[in-house]
């Protein structure tokens, strides 16, 4: 049979259906090149190496949508071959209901061209705020653009659009009568390939906003966008309030003094603040690493004998800086995440930080490491709550290791094992001749709590009684030795760390990304269970053996420290706009506290813990100020010391306020390399 005898085999329904999904595709992935044309200005060496991944990405994008496109006039035809007397008005009906959907595509990539010359950013949904005045907005528009010939242009582009739809659903009429065989296999292969076209990837997570944004450079991250997915992937974050100015100005003299402001303007409302490089005579390594709900509760800081569960952090911890009273601003480990690399707290009450589009441009202190290079190593996909984006964007030259990347199998849903991350981890940065950042992420203490074959010996705990399990925190043996393989892998890591030379010039820093909450836990004050402390309590290990001597620091910490706090211990001088602060400088030591934002209610708590104090407010209900550590934890203070109370709150209040300002205005800058 010659090839077009193939072909004519074909059924029409399934050549109108791609022809015109492949027209689409075509149009909108030519629009790419006009955008490159139109801004060709912008192109430089660096974009110019990303081209190729670029186009890549961005032609998923657009696979994506001209599918979503495409579907309505997939399923007319189809139908079409199986009731041939579907009336004809019904073929009109769909041309002109493509006329208005291809009209408002044409629409928004015009708009888009235009919001880009204008704020260098890809149209989104922030462009319905408009409608909130849209009575100026429409002046402007008239004062500004050819709104007459535009309109023309639009009811021309209308006209060819109905006929364009129409020539695909025309080109769909059955002449033939196909078996119901031969159609069940043609739609079954269509929905495979149309699913195939919308999840985007041969991966875990489907094809996400934040692979548009792999690379550090802007102008690359903006072509790689979509405009009308970008429109979609931002409305829900779009309506939400982003920050109180009147809120934010209130509260800025309280926090231009708690963060020690270079040069405090209400104003302008500056929160920079600039510290000088300090000569160590060599440049330091920085390892940061994140443990799954290393929760102090759980941990062996707070309990012995049988539930010694992780005696390697213990031991490691004696021969570092322990911080007793540190704690994460939520719980959980996106939210971790972002606040520890950004050094501002996730208060969003909506999904989480990193996986709003709008802030993903971030300053972080990270990318003022000059001369370092850069690692993040995850055992599963940075797809996973969108920390692709706030990372590969932000950070130059990062290095981004996930499970595809290592040798060793995947055990689980989350990747790789803990004990082969830091395996994978240390062969990297073992072979490295420069000073590196970097940030290991671990995963396993997490359901389905999987112990890989793979474990260097680690024995589990089997005579435990379940009455036992839950007076110490714990629901099960599966969480027990969870947690219990989680610090012996962390021990094997530092047991490999040893072996190389970059060990003795590197700054560890191991926390929790958060805690975890537990009923009973008579090895914990009653307070912290009351008040939820225990989801937000964890340790903080601070691990040089050339800068440290060892140290046990019960001033109150919060995860937002932990970047100046980093870059401070290495000497690197740095300037920030966020909440964090250097946990060893003297100037902040009577200025301790940190923010426990509820995410999870509705009203969100918003409460402050400083010292022996809690200002806790109960999701929308009583407000109150209570010595959390001790017996008398339920007697509420605000009467009886009001000072503190209205000091307490007004901390917690500007630490939010702030911080919801800070998110959409800490903008990355450019950097000394």
């Amino acid at each position: 049979m010659s090839l077009g005898k193939k072909f004519a085999n074909i059924p029409r329904w399934v050549v109108s259906y791609v022809s015109f999904f492949a027209a689409c595709w075509g149009a909108m992935f030519l629009m790419r090149f006009l955008f490159l044309f139109v801004y060709r200005a912008g192109i430089t060496a660096e974009v110019v190496n990303n081209l190729p991944k670029a186009f890549y990405v961005g032609a998923k994008f657009d696979a994506r949508l001209a599918m979503f496109i495409a579907v309505p006039l997939g399923l007319f035809v189809f139908f079409k071959s199986i009731f041939p007397s579907i009336p004809k008005i019904c073929k009109k009906i769909l041309a002109g209901f493509y006329s208005i959907v291809l009209s408002g595509v044409a629409l928004t990539y015009a708009g888009d061209f235009g919001h880009y010359s204008y704020l260098s950013i890809r149209v989104n949904a922030s462009l319905f705020k408009y409608l909130e005045n849209a009575l100026i907005s429409i002046e402007m528009v008239w004062q500004t653009y050819p709104v007459v010939w535009a309109t023309i242009g639009l009811i021309f582009v209308f006209l060819l659009a109905y006929k364009f739809a129409m020539f695909f659903i025309n080109m769909g009429e059955p002449r033939k009568k196909d078996g119901w065989k031969k159609k069940t296999i043609w739609f079954m292969v269509l929905f495979v390939l149309s699913f195939a076209a919308g999840y985007g990837q041969v991966n875990q997570y489907p094809l996400r906003w934040s692979n548009a944004y792999f690379s550090s450079n802007n102008f690359v991250s903006n072509f790689t966008l979509n405009p009308i997915l970008n429109i979609f992937d931002t409305f829900k974050f779009a309506k939400e309030e982003s920050f109180n100015i009147d809120a934010v100005k209130k509260y800025y003299p309280i926090m231009a003094d708690f963060l020690g402001v270079d040069k405090p303007d209400v104003e302008t409302l500056n929160f920079e603040r600039t510290v000088a490089p300090k000569n160590l005579g060599k440049k330091y390594n920085i390892v940061v690493i994140y443990m799954e709900s290393f929760a102090w509760n759980k941990s062996s800081f707070s309990n012995t004998g049988k539930f010694d569960t992780t005696p390697f952090a213990k031991k490691l911890a004696e021969e570092s800086v322990l911080f007793t009273q540190f704690y994460t601003p939520t719980s959980a480990t996106a939210r971790a995440v972002f606040a520890g690399v950004s050094a501002i707290p996730d208060v969003t009450s909506f999904k989480t930080s990193s996986r709003n589009p709008l802030i993903v441009n971030q300053h972080l202190i990270a990318n003022e490491l000059a001369g370092y290079e850069k690692f993040f190593f995850i055992g599963g996909s940075a797809s996973w709550g969108n920390i692709r984006g706030i990372l590969s964007h932000n950070i130059d030259g990062l290095h981004m290791y996930e499970e595809e990347d290592y040798a060793s199998p995947r055990t689980d849903v989350w990747g790789i094992s803990d004990w082969d991350l830091f395996h994978e981890s240390d062969k990297v940065l073992a072979k490295q001749d420069k000073p590196f950042f970097a940030v290991i992420q671990t995963a396993g203490y997490h359901r389905p709590y999987t112990i890989p074959k793979n474990n260097g010996g680690f024995v589990p705990l089997k005579d435990l009684t379940q009455e036992e399990m839950t007076d110490h925190s714990f629901g099960g043996l599966e969480d027990v030795n969870s947690l219990r393989f989680s610090d012996y892998a962390l021990g094997e890591f530092f047991r490999l760390a040893k072996q190389s030379p970059y060990y003795k010039d590197t700054v560890f820093i191991i926390f929790g990304d958060h805690g975890l909450s537990a009923p009973k836990s008579v090895n914990m004050p009653r307070g912290y269970v009351e008040y939820n402390l225990m989801n937000h309590h964890v340790p903080l290990i601070i691990h040089a053996p050339a800068l440290l001597k060892p140290a046990v620091i019960d001033r109150t910490a919060s995860q937002v420290d932990i970047m100046p706090t980093a870059a401070s211990l290495v000497g690197a001088g740095y300037r920030t706009s966020a909440l964090g602060r250097d946990l060893f400088d003297p100037k902040y030591f009577n200025k301790q506290g940190a923010l426990i934002f509820g995410w999870s209610v509705y009203p969100p708590t918003i409460s402050y813990v400083s010292g022996d104090y809690m200002y806790y407010d109960a999701s929308g209900g009583e407000k109150g100020l209570y010595k959390f550590k001790g017996n008398d934890y339920n007697i509420n203070l605000a009467t009886t010391d009001p000072k503190l109370f209205t000091n307490m709150q007004d901390m917690a209040m500007g630490i939010y306020e702030t911080s919801r300002y800070m998110l959409y205005n800490n903008p990355k800058r450019e950097v000394k390399k």
